[in-house]
């Protein structure tokens, strides 16, 4: 009879800690450590969650749209926006390496910034109670969104208006951002996102365009 008990008893313990494991690998734990980086002032330690020259392309890619849109016209309008939009998108290219490179720079200096608790950040974050708090922001206001096996879309704020809205990926055992929602930029660059809990009041960020042509 005690053999059996302790039978129970390591197959109790090995799926406690088999659901554990797995929970460690979640995309909100991940996004949990992200967070506590940030609460902690450990910048470096934050982006090394984050790749930014892939989250910097996916903002190109929307300012490209916009800049182009903004250009070429409705095509409702327009009989020559379908012809110039082609052009357009031709002359943005030749920008488009040193639009990448400089969003990539603002991207890390926000993430300094943030990190640090500049009074230019976007956002104040909470430095007091540690990783448990962390986790619980998490869990509490953001929602994930399989995509595909290896990559999800993590929400976090109200769903029409949210305050971020990244995409993650599973990569070399984590999950790492690798992409912001392309409507979500828009919604920021138009200064359409709801303002998180301890935002401060500014316009919304300007990001790097190439010079009209």
């Amino acid at each position: 009879m005690r053999s059996v008990l302790w039978v129970l008893v390591g197959v109790a313990a090995a799926a406690v800690f088999a659901a554990a494991g797995r929970l460690s690998q979640t995309a909100h734990v991940h996004a949990a450590r992200l967070l506590q980086a940030l609460r902690d002032g450990d910048a470096e330690g934050a982006l090394a969650w984050i790749d930014v020259r892939s989250v910097a392309a996916s903002v190109v890619a929307v300012l490209e749209e916009e800049w182009v849109r903004a250009r070429a016209g409705d095509p409702a309008r327009y009989v020559a926006s379908p012809l110039a939009r082609p052009v357009l998108h031709g002359l943005f290219g030749l920008a488009r390496s040193e639009v990448q490179r400089r969003v990539e720079e603002e991207l890390r200096a926000t993430v300094r910034r943030i990190a640090q608790g500049s009074p230019e950040a976007p956002v104040q974050l909470p430095r007091w109670g540690g990783f448990p708090v962390s986790l619980a922001a998490v869990a509490w206001f953001t929602d994930v969104q399989w995509l595909a096996p290896d990559r999800v879309r993590l929400s976090a704020g109200p769903g029409d208006r949210p305050w971020v809205r990244v995409e993650m990926a599973w990569r070399a055992g984590r999950w790492v951002v690798v992409a912001a929602d392309r409507g979500w930029v828009a919604g920021l660059l138009a200064g359409t996102v709801a303002p998180r809990p301890g935002q401060r009041a500014s316009p919304p960020p300007h990001f790097p365009e190439p010079a009209t042509p």
